[in-house]
């Protein structure tokens, strides 16, 4: 009892840890893929710990990407830190990309740099099923009558390589995006079931068969002998007739493990965060910190 009452006591005052302040780094984050189109690179600054103030944009960087053969030239948008490309270009999968960043400031000239290889992906979604299942685990944990999910499951030829890796996004009517970020989608990984067809009869004797999204679970739920069921809709609302586009990106491993160390280190509660450093592939080391990525997309769409 004492041991609880003073856990409870000690939540309820305010907690902060000292930290050292240093030196505040660049961040630089950015995505090439295979898409035509304009291509982004966002620039700024480290910011305190327990700030809450927005960071400092970088204005004035020169960047480019070139790989060996061509060179692709960003310029700065109307708004500060962020860059894109002057023309519509689109990557190849395969190449490998090597980004550079100059900037000049009091002390001079700074280059950081990167170098992202684009992994080949599936060459087509063959097919698309949306279907009920009924979970009866889920019903038992859940208290529930029933418990149903409405899931998407698709049907490809995956890569031959266990080291790619699958983001997962779905896209409504062109344009509502269920996640606007590559760090908010879904990551699907294969490992040695690399190779094999997704939802194929060899893979689903192995694992069963796999969904890529939920778009709708119905529970239901006993009321006086009387069962009532109530739907909780999954971003994005899909309706009957609505166009349906599935993207699946192909990705390095290094990627997943910064996506993963962003997503277990949030907010600025460091009882909430992970005690290490977020990855990064921007460098020099020690001066900057974010992410580059080389990814390639390929999609599937079909009416709901």
């Amino acid at each position: 009892m004492l041991i609880t009452s003073f856990l409870m006591t000690s939540c309820i005052e305010d907690f902060r840890i000292d930290t050292e302040d240093g030196e505040h780094l660049v961040g630089i984050n950015g995505y090439f893929t295979n898409e035509y189109k304009k291509h982004q690179i966002v620039i700024s600054k480290t910011t305190d710990f327990y700030s809450e103030e927005d960071a400092e944009m970088i204005s004035g960087a020169e960047v480019f990407i070139h790989d060996g053969v061509d060179t692709i030239y960003f310029e700065e948008t109307d708004i500060k830190g962020y860059y894109e490309t002057i023309d519509s270009v689109a990557g190849v999968a395969g190449r490998t990309y090597y980004l550079s960043v100059n900037i000049v400031d009091e002390d001079g000239l700074h280059n950081y740099y990167s170098q992202s290889t684009m992994r080949e992906n599936i060459s087509q979604i063959d097919s698309m099923v949306v279907k009920e299942v009924e979970d009866d685990f889920a019903s038992n944990f859940m208290g529930a009558a029933s418990y149903t999910m409405t899931n998407l499951y698709p049907y490809f030829q995956s890569v031959d390589d266990p080291e790619t890796n699958y983001l997962i996004n779905i896209i409504v009517n062109d344009t509502t995006v269920m996640n606007v970020s590559y760090l908010q989608c879904n990551s699907l990984s294969l490992k040695h079931l690399a190779g094999m067809y997704f939802n194929g009869s060899e893979m689903v004797g192995m694992i069963g068969e796999q969904s890529v999204h939920t778009f709708k679970t119905t529970q239901g739920y006993y009321d006086n002998d009387s069962i009532y069921y109530f739907d909780m809709n999954y971003y994005p609302i899909v309706t009957e007739g609505d166009k349906v586009t599935l993207c699946i990106y192909s990705v390095n491993p290094e990627f997943i493990t910064y996506k993963n160390d962003i997503s277990s280190s949030f907010g600025s509660n460091p009882m909430m965060g992970m005690p290490y450093n977020v990855a990064t592939n921007i460098y020099p080391g020690g001066t900057a910190v974010g992410f580059f990525e080389a990814l390639s997309v390929t999609k599937g769409s079909f009416i709901y």
